[in-house]
C-alpha cells in the first residue's frame, strides 16, 4: 500500500492537507455546546440544548467542517471547498512531474462503468465530476498556504453516550474533556437533558464522581492512543512520508466550564486539584493544560477570556500539525464525493468514480481507507454485509445507529420499547420499523453493532421466538447498590474476584462489551429480573454496569457489576452441592477462563491495531494497551475495605497453598472456603481456619 501511495504522488502530483477532529468529552449539561460556540466566536447563549436531535442519537457529531480565517473561525462553505480544490490543483501542478500538465489530465472525459450499470445514474455522476473541474478553472486563488479543516465532535454526555464513544477514538485528535469547575469533584454527577424549550430533564445519579469520569477517560485515550514504543511499531502509510519520525498522538486538554462563577483564587484551586487527578498517573504526559473557561464571555471582542484565546490557539497549532500529503486525484474523488450529497453509495459507483479521477481500480479500497482514517467517510472492508457500501455521512449513520439508544421517558411503542428499556432487548420488528426509512438495510446496521460488541444475538422467552433478539446493554439505566449484593437462599458463593486494569479504571464501552460477548457463550442465558419465594422480594438483574446471568445446565448463578475500578465477578449456587453434576469449584474456574476469553475479544474489538491485520477499523498505529489482571478479593476481615491477596500465580496456586494479605504482607494465612472456589485441589476444613467475613454477612442479609 506504501508504494502505490508513493506511486500515487509521483504520478498525479501532491498536495497538503490538514484534517483534525476536535472531540469534546464530558458528563452531561458540562457546557460542551456552549464552548463550541465559543471557539466560533458566537456570542453566549444561555439556553442551549442537550447535544441530542430530536430522533435521539448515539453521538451528536456536528458533522459539519470549521475552517480557521485569520483570528476568527467560521463555518467552511461550498466555495471554500471549490477554493480549496483550486488551490491544490494548483500547487499541484506548479510542483508535480511531467505527468500531470493540465486539469483535464486529472480526470476522464466521461465515467467508464460497465454496461450493468445504470447509465442514467453515471451520466449524472460524470456531469457533477465536470461541473466541479469547470468551478474549479474558473476560480482565482493566489494562495499556497494549506486550509485546515477541523471536523468537531460535540459529544452527548449522558451515560449512554458514554458508553458508545470509543469505537470513534482516533489519534488524528485534540480531546478537550470537559468538567463543571464550580462543582466538588468528588459529588456523583446527575444526567441531565436540556430541551428546546428551556426545561432542563434531570436522570439518573450514576454511580461516580467528576473525578472517576475525568481520569476514565485519560485512562482510555491513553491506552488506545498513545504510543509508548516506536519498536516494532507500523506507521500509517500515508503519514511515513510527512512524519518520518513519529506517528500522529492525541493532544488532552481538561476544560473547566463556570469560570464565570468563580474568582480567580478559585481558579487556581480548582486547577491545582485537577493536576493532582493526573499528575502521577501514567497518562500524565497526555495532558496538556488546564483551563478554567468563561464561556459568558463569547463573542466579545477584546473581553473575551483569554483562556478561550489560548484554547483557540492550541488548536490551531495541533491542527498544522497534521498536513499530510496527498494525491490530487485523491482529493478531487473525494470532492466528487461530496457533490453527490448523498448518504451512502455502493463500492462499485466510489471505484467507478475513482476510475474517471484517474485513480486505479485496485487503488479505491485504498483511497476509502485513507479518507476513512481521516474521518471523512465510513468504510468497514473487515463487516461482511458493509464490504460494499462507503457511508459518506459519518453524522447521518451515528444519529441513524442512534435511534435505538432513546434518552426521553415519553417514548410509545408498547411491549417492543418496553424490552429496550427495561431489559435491553432489541426485537427484529422494532429496529425494522426505526430503520425502514435510513436508506441502508437494517440488518447492516445490526452487523455493524455485533461488530463493535455493542450488541449480541441472543434467545429470550420475552418476546416471539420467530424474530431475532438482540441484548444492548448500553441502553439500560446504571446500577447504584451495593455491588456485593445477592439474592437469598444460595448454598455457596465464591468469593469476589476482580478484573483489574492498569489504568486504575475500568476503560469506558469495556463493561457493556464484556456483558455482550459472555452473553453470545453457549453455555450462558441472561438472568433477568426475578421473583422469590417471599412475595415481598423481587430482583431487577439486568443494568447498564450489572449483568447477571446462569451459566450452565442446570444453571448457577454469576454477576458481573462494573465498579469504576475494576470489574466484579460473583459466583453463586442455590441447589445442594451433592445435586448437581458439576462441582461449584469446576464451575468457578470454567467462568474465570470464559471471562478471560470474553476479556481478550472486547480487547480486541476496542484495540487499534492488530499486528496480523494492517488495515484496523479505526487507524493503522501500534499502541500499548492497558494491563488486564486477576486479583482476588480478601476476606482476611469483614470490617476492612476492599483489598486483595497478595501476589497469586492462579495456574499454580492450590487450595492447601498458604496465601499473604497485600495489607498484613508478613502473615501467612489459609484459604477461606470461598476464596478456595477458584484453585485446583481439595478443600480440607479440619487444615484451615474459616474467616467468616462474607458469610457473616450473607447470614446477616438472609435473616431480614
Amino acid at each position: 500500500p506504501y508504494q502505490r501511495y508513493q506511486s500515487a504522488l509521483k504520478e498525479q502530483g501532491s498536495a497538503d492537507v490538514a484534517y483534525a477532529r476536535l472531540m469534546l468529552l464530558g458528563s452531561a449539561g458540562t457546557g460542551k455546546t456552549s464552548l463550541k460556540r465559543s471557539l466560533m466566536e458566537e456570542p453566549f447563549n444561555p439556553h442551549t440544548t442537550s447535544t441530542i436531535v430530536s430522533d435521539v442519537s448515539s453521538v451528536r457529531p456536528f458533522g459539519h467542517k470549521w475552517q480557521t480565517r485569520g483570528n476568527k473561525w467560521s463555518e467552511a462553505t461550498e466555495e471554500d471547498e471549490i477554493k480549496e480544490l483550486a488551490r491544490l490543483f494548483k500547487s499541484s501542478l506548479s510542483e508535480s512531474s511531467s505527468h500531470v500538465s493540465s486539469e483535464s489530465s486529472l480526470v476522464s472525459d466521461s465515467l467508464d462503468v460497465s454496461p450493468a450499470k445504470s447509465s442514467a445514474k453515471h451520466s449524472d455522476l460524470d456531469a457533477k465530476i465536470k461541473s466541479l473541474l469547470k468551478r474549479v478553472r474558473t476560480y482565482q486563488t493566489t494562495e499556497s498556504h494549506v486550509q485546515p479543516f477541523l471536523h468537531i465532535w460535540d459529544c452527548g454526555g449522558q451515560p449512554v453516550y458514554l458508553e458508545i464513544l470509543p469505537a470513534f477514538l482516533t489519534p488524528r485528535t485534540m480531546f478537550l474533556l470537559l468538567f463543571d469547575a464550580s462543582k466538588d469533584f468528588k459529588e456523583k454527577w446527575q444526567s441531565r437533558q436540556n430541551t428546546p424549550d428551556g426545561e432542563v430533564h434531570f436522570g439518573e445519579v450514576v454511580n461516580e464522581s467528576t473525578s472517576d469520569l475525568m481520569a476514565k477517560w485519560m485512562s482510555t485515550i491513553h491506552s488506545y492512543l498513545v504510543k509508548h514504543s516506536k519498536v516494532g511499531s507500523r506507521r500509517s502509510y500515508f503519514m511515513v512520508e510527512h512524519n518520518i519520525d513519529d506517528t500522529p498522538s492525541p493532544s488532552l486538554y481538561c476544560v473547566g466550564t463556570r469560570g464565570d462563577k468563580l474568582n480567580e483564587e478559585k481558579k487556581e484551586e480548582v486547577k491545582k486539584q485537577m493536576q493532582l487527578l493526573y499528575q502521577e498517573k501514567e497518562f500524565s504526559d497526555l495532558v496538556q493544560d488546564v483551563l478554567i473557561i468563561d464561556n459568558t464571555t463569547s463573542g466579545k471582542g477584546e473581553e473575551e477570556d483569554p483562556s478561550i484565546t489560548k484554547l483557540r490557539g492550541a488548536i490551531d497549532g495541533f491542527i498544522n500539525k497534521l498536513v499530510v500529503k496527498t494525491p490530487v486525484n485523491w482529493v478531487l474523488f473525494r470532492k466528487v464525493l461530496q457533490e453527490l450529497k448523498q448518504n451512502v453509495i455502493s463500492l462499485s459507483d466510489a471505484i467507478a468514480i475513482g476510475e474517471a479521477c484517474h485513480i486505479p481500480t485496485r487503488d479505491v479500497p485504498l483511497v476509502l481507507k485513507f479518507y476513512h482514517e481521516l474521518g471523512v467517510l465510513l468504510f468497514y472492508p473487515k463487516i461482511k454485509s458493509l464490504t460494499k457500501k462507503v457511508i459518506l455521512s459519518p453524522k447521518w449513520f451515528v444519529d441513524t445507529v442512534g435511534k435505538v439508544f432513546p434518552l426521553e421517558k415519553g417514548w410509545s411503542g408498547g411491549k417492543k420499547w418496553y424490552l429496550l428499556r427495561n431489559k435491553g432487548i432489541l426485537v427484529q420488528p422494532l429496529y425494522q420499523e426505526v430503520w425502514q426509512s435510513s436508506g441502508i438495510d437494517s440488518e447492516e446496521i445490526i452487523e455493524l453493532l455485533v461488530h463493535f460488541r455493542l450488541a449480541a444475538q441472543v434467545q429470550t422467552e420475552l418476546y416471539d421466538s420467530t424474530s431475532k433478539q438482540y441484548f444492548l446493554p448500553a441502553v439500560l439505566p446504571g446500577y447504584t447498590g451495593d455491588p456485593n449484593e445477592s439474592q437469598p437462599g444460595y448454598k455457596l458463593r465464591a468469593s469476589p474476584v476482580h478484573i483489574t486494569f492498569s489504568t486504575g479504571y475500568v476503560p469506558p464501552g469495556f463493561f457493556t462489551r464484556l456483558a455482550t460477548a459472555v452473553a453470545t457463550d453457549a453455555n450462558v442465558k441472561l438472568n433477568f429480573d426475578k421473583d422469590y419465594a417471599a412475595p415481598d422480594i423481587h430482583s431487577k438483574c439486568i443494568y447498564r454496569n450489572r449483568v447477571c446471568f446462569f451459566y450452565g445446565r442446570p444453571s448457577d448463578d454469576f454477576i458481573l457489576t462494573d465498579v469504576n475500578t475494576a470489574i466484579q465477578v460473583d459466583v453463586f449456587r442455590y441447589v445442594p452441592e451433592s445435586s448437581h453434576p458439576v462441582p461449584f469449584k469446576a464451575v468457578c474456574q470454567q467462568i474465570l477462563e470464559l471471562l478471560n476469553e470474553c476479556c481478550q475479544k472486547v480487547e480486541d474489538t476496542l484495540d487499534i491495531y492488530h499486528g496480523y491485520d494492517p488495515y484496523m477499523l479505526f487507524g493503522l498505529y501500534a499502541y500499548q494497551k492497558s494491563s488486564r489482571r486477576i486479583k482476588y478479593v480478601c476476606q482476611c476481615s469483614p470490617s476492612s475495605e476492599v483489598h486483595y491477596i497478595q501476589d497469586i500465580d492462579a495456574v499454580k496456586q492450590t487450595c492447601s497453598d498458604l496465601v499473604f494479605c497485600i495489607i498484613e504482607r508478613r502473615i501467612p494465612r489459609p484459604l477461606t472456603i470461598n476464596e478456595s472456589m477458584w484453585f485446583k485441589g481439595n478443600f480440607s476444613q479440619e487444615k484451615h481456619q474459616e474467616i467468616p467475613h462474607l458469610e457473616k454477612i450473607n447470614d446477616d442479609s438472609t435473616s431480614k
